[in-house]
């Protein structure tokens, strides 16, 4: 079933009622963002990503900063941000915080005629949260305490939810991880929230390609979602000279009525201890592409 990006947007946000214990229903414009992702979020790293898996990376980076800036088409009008701070105290642990907001734009109040009257309807949720995160050898290990925030016009809702995520060096080629995305505090069942799986495998480090050293790695993860159904991603990626990483995603994802089939393209340039990241993503339920741009910074090594 085709539907505009605005009318289920809204249909999200209609049903929302006060929970205070729990993330707001219209945390599923979050699922909108997740559609950008170019790996499975289990798997996925940086400053930002302990949003979508709490565990740490198994190599520590000191203080580092992150930033990431979604939009969608205008017909859907949803823009969205995450940004994070990360510390690593040595080689065991590590503190993070992290802010994100999603918004909906371009809606207005109406009555018999299409003006808008009395300004424009405010929509959004965003998310303040907290994490800490330990390393022991091969395993990773974390959690993420965020409050949640929305509002629909002039109704809000908030509560809590507390994250788990794992990262599991398996092998020397294979990793593996698990994650809870807004996760109830008083542990109801909650529509809004995603458990994802994923597991990598590094088909080689050094793999000669145009002239330079590649890294190639494929993956595999699945989401399993509050509505009971299971989504699919098969990615594969390079690394090139440790400098230029590409990667693509294709998802199979239960739709409204029928499941349907997305990709995700990510682009990302080391310079230093920078790297800038570009992505897109097909779009949810056929509601249009959705794009990200980020921006690690890697202060202390």
């Amino acid at each position: 079933m085709r539907s505009t990006g605005a009318t289920a947007i809204l249909a999200v946000a209609l049903l929302a009622a006060p929970l205070r214990a729990q993330a707001p229903p219209a945390a599923d414009l979050w699922r909108v963002a997740a559609t950008t992702l170019s790996r499975p979020p289990a798997l996925e790293v940086g400053t930002t990503g302990i949003f979508w898996n709490p565990a740490p990376t198994p190599d520590p980076t000191g203080f580092s900063l992150g930033l990431e800036m979604l939009r969608t088409s205008e017909i859907v009008g949803l823009s969205g941000l995450l940004a994070g701070a990360g510390y690593s105290l040595g080689q065991r642990m590590q503190l993070g915080l992290l802010y994100g907001r999603t918004q909906v734009r371009g809606l207005v109040r109406t009555t018999t005629s299409p003006a808008s009257v009395g300004g424009p309807i405010p929509v959004y949720e965003q998310v303040f949260a907290a994490n800490v995160g330990a390393r022991f050898g091969f395993l990773q290990a974390g959690l993420l305490l965020a409050y949640q925030d929305a509002k629909f016009d002039f109704l809000n809702q908030h509560g809590f939810t507390l994250d788990a995520g794992i990262r599991i060096a398996a092998h020397e080629r294979v990793n593996l991880a698990a994650a809870t995305h807004f996760f109830p505090i008083n542990f109801t069942r909650q529509e809004s929230t995603d458990y994802y799986l994923g597991a990598e495998f590094v088909a080689g480090d050094s793999v000669p390609f145009v002239g330079t050293a590649t890294r190639v790695v494929f993956r595999y993860g699945a989401t399993y979602g509050g509505s009971g159904s299971w989504d699919h991603t098969l990615a594969g990626g390079i690394m090139m000279d440790r400098t230029v990483r590409v990667e693509l995603a294709v998802t199979s994802e239960a739709g409204y009525i029928e499941r349907v089939v997305r990709l995700g393209l990510g682009v990302g340039l080391l310079i230093g201890r920078y790297e800038i990241g570009l992505a897109a993503g097909s779009g949810s339920n056929d509601l249009g592409a959705t794009f990200r741009v980020g921006i690690d910074a890697q202060i202390l090594q």
